[in-house]
């Protein structure tokens, strides 16, 4: 069987289809300096954010400082002479948003640093059972205060890590606070226990649970659901992200299972027996 011939490009086609090549290559060179050039201004502009940002936070934090202290010394200074119950009322409540101020300032300042790379950890040997057992108990009143049932269980096991402690301590305490502060009714339920060489600290409650779409959001920074605020008027939503940042910086993992609205939920912190 003869193939049919093909009938040959003319040389006027293959000049036109090489210049249309050659147009189109230009044009992708040039399309790929302006994404690079559009890159390097959008990283320069985020740095530059970034820094006004840590910057206001850093003034804001200090003009909290302050007030805290002046708050301070007029509940205790006797040289401002007695307060009355309910100047001191006041006194005491503003002393507390204060303190919240502050405390939202830093927590914002602490995971732009862990996002960045630029947190410093303090890596020594330590016992992760005396850092769980410290939180459970410094706990305990804020969950009982709300009527909730406070259920605790320690197994005997090796703790030993290397970590810092007091960002370890932050990440314990931001996952009880998380579970009490959602949950209005039922159990806080805390275990801790090792296993297969590994530290794994579990938070279960009985709160608003989580849809799944939250659920894949939850550990970013600001990654709380839009309702959240109408539970806890404190969330900032960095809080998860941290103990996320920390926990990756030891080596761990930190993850929730939920099985759905108001259902519950189950967070989970796994280290390294060191």
């Amino acid at each position: 069987m003869v193939n049919e011939a093909t009938n040959p490009i003319s040389p006027e086609e293959y000049k036109d289809v090489t210049e249309k090549m050659y147009k189109q290559n230009l044009e992708i060179v040039r399309l790929n300096k302006e994404a690079e050039r559009l890159n390097v201004e959008l990283e320069k502009a985020n740095e530059g954010q970034a820094t006004l940002i840590h910057f206001i936070n850093h003034q804001i934090k200090g003009y909290f400082g302050k007030a805290r202290i002046i708050f301070s010394e007029l509940l205790t200074g006797p040289e401002y002479g007695p307060v009355t119950e309910a100047a001191k009322k006041m006194l005491v409540a503003g002393e507390s948003d204060i303190k919240e101020g502050v405390d939202f300032v830093q927590q914002i300042l602490r995971a732009s640093d862990i996002e960045k790379g630029t947190f410093t950890y303090d890596m020594q040997p330590l016992d992760m059972k005396e850092i769980v057992s410290g939180e459970i108990e410094g706990k305990k009143a804020l969950a009982e205060d709300k009527g909730l049932k406070y259920e605790v269980e320690i197994k005997d096991g090796d703790y030993h890590t290397k970590g810092d402690a007091n960002q370890l301590r932050e990440a314990v305490k931001n996952l009880i606070d998380n579970s009490i502060n959602y949950t209005q009714k039922g159990t806080i339920n805390l275990q801790l226990s090792t296993k297969n060489s590994k530290i794994l600290f579990t938070v279960h409650d009985t709160g608003v649970g989580l849809s799944d779409e939250v659920k894949a959001k939850l550990f970013t920074k600001g990654g709380r659901d839009k309702d959240s605020a109408k539970i806890n008027v404190n969330s900032t939503g960095f809080g998860l992200s941290i103990v996320k940042g920390i926990v990756d910086a030891h080596k761990g993992r930190v993850w929730v299972e939920s099985e759905g609205l108001n259902k519950g939920s189950t967070f989970y912190l796994e280290l390294p027996v060191s």
